[in-house]
């Protein structure tokens, strides 16, 4: 027999367990892991009844039902998987996307912002008439983009986001662990799916919750589709069977049946997954992107307008476009400055036209004209005009000789120029010293150059404008301003009134040429 005492708390500890699990049956348990038992005992319960017969919950495995759910799916987007690579970084996509709900007015000055259009405008407009109509359009053009319109803008493209998701599953994965013999992309194969350990296709589901939760049965699929059909040039995926699918995937995800799966299979009743969606704004970008854009348009046809003003401008001086005088205050010189992050020289193009004009022009032409005739022959009736004509002409031929004694000087055996090896040689890498003293020799080479510049070009203003009313005078019935035309065009090697028109374009012309090159102030 055994001892009372004991038998006692024997059945003392079996009252207090039997009346323990009626307590726990009405107000819940507090041990954790017998909580999580009995919702897997009835999850597995629930799976058993369920009419999505994807799982056998006694023996955990994963049945056929759950591969051919998935093959139906993979036979309506499979086609659309290869369609849509890489188009959920598509800046082409997005730009369709935005493009494809503009408002009329919207869409048609879209079209004015475009290049080809500001270029044909710029055929009939000033450049500054041309940017004032661009800004005008462009302002109008962004204005029309209200909250409204980028609300559905944005939910247009998150839904085709959440479409290129759902694609980027990989679902001919899932598919072989059912049947090893189907292959990618055949959807004539008919394919002999097996019943499987549920535990290879844990992951498989998880990622496909996380995915298929997405998608909004309910969302404008029809402007979606359009929009990656103007993308892809195609339908990418059949439209009646992508509508019946969803129905399809909305009811499987609301009975929780994948979700129960899951939760069994991995023995954790509380599993969730995790929710991916990101509402991406698409607009801000693109309206950054067009100003962007028009801004450089602009550029590029002021860029051509100069490029062509400028050849025009030579030919019209020179008769040529191709125009080489200066040996070292160049462009090609300026290569080793380049390389170490220096501007080198900056107004080369102007002082090699510069030394064109004066050495080919200004010493020939323009000194028999001007000095051997109007100043030495000249007997003038206004003294003053005589004194600023000799005044100007004298100090462009002072630039004359001084730009070609400059340009020398930037020789190896130059002053400026050894000067500048000297600055180039000390400079070393991170040596800001050095670095400082190379910057400061060639701002005042720089320095140089532009005052020739602008001495050049404000003495050749005056010639011109003096040479100008020359040729007014010799319009007139009675000449005022030179006592003696009539010996001077004797002297002329041409009629003197078309050689002064000759040289006062040529000088005209050239003035232009050199603002092209003269910093603005």
């Amino acid at each position: 027999m055994g001892d009372p005492s004991t038998s006692d708390q024997s059945r003392g500890r079996s009252s207090y367990g039997f009346f323990h699990r009626i307590l726990s049956l009405f107000f819940g348990s507090d041990d954790p892991d017998r909580e999580r038992r009995r919702l897997l005992k009835q999850i597995g319960k629930e799976l058993s009844r369920n009419k999505h017969k994807f799982y056998r919950p006694r023996t955990s495995e994963a049945l056929p039902n759950l591969a051919r759910f998935f093959y139906d799916i993979y036979k309506v987007v499979g086609p659309a998987q290869s369609l849509l690579l890489g188009a959920d970084v598509s800046k082409a996509l997005r730009i369709i996307v935005i493009e494809s709900l503009h408002s009329e007015e919207q869409a048609a000055l879209r079209l004015e912002l475009e290049e080809d259009t500001i270029r044909r405008n710029s055929e009939n407009m000033s450049g500054k008439q041309l940017v004032a109509r661009v800004k005008d359009a462009l302002v109008a053009y962004q204005s029309g983009f209200d909250s409204a319109m980028v609300k559905q803008i944005n939910d247009v493209f998150n839904v085709i986001q959440s479409f290129i998701s759902f694609l980027r599953f990989d679902f001919y994965f899932v598919l072989r662990k059912f049947d090893a013999g189907i292959h990618e992309g055949d959807f004539v194969y008919n394919p002999r799916f097996e019943t499987i350990s549920a535990e290879y296709i844990s992951d498989d589901i998880k990622d496909f919750l996380e995915v298929v939760q997405l998608l909004n049965k309910d969302a404008n699929w029809e402007t979606a589709l359009d929009i990656l059909q103007e993308y892809k040039g195609v339908d990418v995926v059949a439209r009646p069977a992508w509508k019946k699918l969803l129905g399809t995937l909305t009811s499987v995800v609301r009975s929780g049946v994948l979700l129960k799966i899951v939760r069994h299979i991995d023995h954790d009743p509380y599993y969730q997954p995790e929710h991916k969606s990101s509402r991406e704004h698409i607009v801000e970008g693109y309206l950054t992107l067009m100003k962007t854009q028009v801004e450089a348009s602009l550029q590029k046809i002021g860029r051509e307008r100069r490029h062509r003003k400028v050849d025009q401008l030579l030919t019209a001086v020179f008769g040529t476009t191709a125009i080489s005088r200066t040996k070292y205050y160049t462009e090609t010189a300026n290569m080793v400055f380049t390389k170490r992050m220096l501007a080198g020289f900056t107004h080369t193009e102007a002082i090699n036209y510069l030394k064109a004009f004066l050495v080919d022009h200004f010493k020939g032409e323009v000194r028999v004209l001007v000095s051997d005739l109007l100043i030495v022959r000249g007997r003038w009736t206004d003294s003053v005009l005589s004194q600023q004509l000799s005044d100007a002409y004298y100090a462009v031929m002072n630039v004359a000789q001084n730009v070609v004694e400059f340009d020398d000087s930037l020789g190896e055996e130059g002053e400026l120029g050894m000067k500048l090896k000297k600055a180039s040689s000390r400079v070393v890498e991170k040596d800001h010293a050095t670095a400082k003293l190379l910057r400061q020799t060639l701002h005042e080479i720089n320095d140089v150059a532009l005052n020739m510049i602008n001495d050049t070009g404000n003495n050749l203003i005056s010639i011109g404008r003096i040479l100008k009313l020359l040729v007014d005078d010799l319009a007139k019935e009675r000449p005022e301003l030179m006592q003696n035309w009539k010996d001077l065009d004797g002297y002329a090697e041409h009629r003197l009134k078309d050689r002064l028109v000759q040289i006062y374009k040529k000088i005209y012309y050239f003035i232009q040429l050199l603002e092209m090159f003269t910093p603005k102030k």
